[in-house]
């Protein structure tokens, strides 16, 4: 068997020209060829490979950065909406803080104006209460329960007129609400104070207090705020109530139906102590009414005078 192979070669003049080739070497170069063409497959399917993914990576990259982009212009946009919400909310602040201030400027005038008006009422509502207490000879104590029990470091006013004026004028008032004013019940007076003629036996006598003729069961009010020191029965004077006011002053309320409080209550001018009655030695249905400074009996004429006491019933409290 033959080791070579021949190519034959035609020209156009119809030669013939025979090549031989060994086929061992034709063998190589074929293999070589086809192992060419191979690796040359290879390298372009990798080569397409990679510019697929260098296509895919670039179109990503590129969306990355639109959306970059995107992202920095959104970011710009609120950080200036931001900016301006605060720009406009300093705005709000500083408006607030002016009308604010334009606000206490205000109140501080119409406070000044009505501590002003306050002042000159209360100033008249102090000569008024000064009047009425020299009409009727009260004279002005030092208020007793304000040093009872009390204490703490001194601090002295800033606004020395307005304090004096409220002390004093509290003074008057304390002094007004411990002295027995007004009438102790409606009615009329039928008997009065000092030297009379002894209703039971026509003789010469004196009369502590006065009498008030009154319905049987009508209340009894209390003339000033003060302590019960006695709710019994004693003697002529059948039931009766003392009230203890703390400043020299002491009222009895004599010949009751019956009393509605008992020693130890507390009470205010107005408060309900009994009801009227004939209790004791007496005549007929009244109120046996006197009034005693430092223990002795004075004329309730002027203090009775007194208009405007109110005949209000407010709850009665137990002294400790």
């Amino acid at each position: 068997m033959s080791e070579h192979l021949y190519f034959i070669i035609t020209s156009d003049s119809g030669k013939t020209l025979r090549v031989p080739v060994r086929k061992r070497s034709f063998t190589l170069v074929s293999s070589f060829v086809a192992l060419l063409l191979i690796g040359l497959c290879i390298s372009s399917t990798f080569t397409l490979g990679l510019y697929s993914s260098n296509q895919i990576s670039s179109r990503r990259a590129a969306d990355l950065q639109l959306q970059l982009q995107h992202s920095t212009q959104l970011l710009a946009k609120h950080q200036e909406s931001a900016d301006e919400q605060k720009r406009q909310m300093d705005l709000k602040i500083a408006d607030l803080q002016i009308a604010k201030a334009k606000q206490e400027a205000t109140f501080n005038e119409e406070k000044e104006e009505l501590l002003a008006n306050a002042v000159t009422e209360l100033t008249e509502r102090s000569d008024n209460i000064r009047s009425v207490m020299k009409s009727i000879g009260l004279k002005i104590k030092d208020s007793f329960h304000a040093r009872k029990d009390s204490g703490g470091p001194f601090i002295a006013n800033s606004k020395k007129d307005h304090s004096r004026l409220l002390l004093e004028t509290d003074k008057y008032l304390e002094t007004i609400r411990y002295s027995p004013l007004g009438k102790p019940v409606n009615g009329q007076i039928t008997s009065g104070f000092g030297t009379r003629l002894d209703p039971l036996n026509k003789e010469g006598a004196y009369h502590s207090g006065i009498d008030i003729r009154a319905r049987r069961g009508e209340k009894v009010f209390a003339t000033a705020a003060g302590i019960i020191t006695r709710a019994s029965y004693n003697g002529d004077y059948g039931n009766v109530v003392t009230i203890d006011h703390g400043n020299g002053y002491t009222t009895n309320f004599a010949h009751l139906d019956r009393f509605l409080v008992k020693k130890g209550d507390q009470v205010e001018r107005g408060n309900i102590i009994g009801l009227v009655g004939n209790s004791g030695r007496t005549t007929g249905v009244h109120l046996h009414y006197e009034v005693c400074l430092n223990k002795k009996p004075i004329n309730p004429t002027k203090l009775i005078k007194v208009a405007g006491m109110p005949l209000a019933t407010p709850h009665l409290t137990k002294r400790n």
